[in-house]
């Protein structure tokens, strides 16, 4: 009996199809929107809205990103205006990273576009395969994680 299973397409949907399908649907929508960030941009700054003034290495967990690649988001973001780094009031060696009031505005644009495109992703998937699909790649995400 042969496998239902194709790797290949698997590791395609996985990594590639369904991540930078969703990705350019909501870069098109930025763009429509004369919205000029990157999803890099993006990722961070919705951790932002949800948590202000927080360390980079918590943007470099909750972003899934290496502390590297996360100080040089920032250093770009503090450069458009985005963000800033603060010294922290318990530890004067810890910067945290704050939005500036054009960071903030953004959000009132963003999210609505974001929960657009979502939809338009889940369009003809009844709510119990969306759980099913939700809860396919936390299992996935949980398994990939464990040491």
């Amino acid at each position: 009996m042969q496998s239902v299973l194709n790797y290949q397409d698997f590791y395609n949907l996985l990594t590639g199809r369904t991540p930078h399908a969703f990705n350019r649907a909501l870069g098109t929508s930025f763009k429509k929107n004369k919205i000029e960030i990157s999803k890099e941009h993006w990722s961070i700054l919705a951790i932002l809205w949800e948590k202000n003034g927080c360390s980079q290495q918590y943007l470099a967990l909750k972003s899934f990103r290496d502390r590297p690649s996360i100080s040089r988001l920032i250093d770009k973001m503090e450069k458009d205006g985005l963000v800033e780094r603060r010294n922290d009031k318990n530890d004067r060696r810890l910067k945290l990273i704050f939005l500036t009031s054009a960071g903030k505005s953004l959000e009132k644009k963003i999210i609505p576009l974001v929960h657009k495109t979502i939809k338009k992703a889940l369009t003809g998937i009844d709510n119990e395969n969306i759980m099913i699909i939700k809860e396919t790649f936390e299992k996935i995400n949980q398994n990939l994680d464990k040491k």
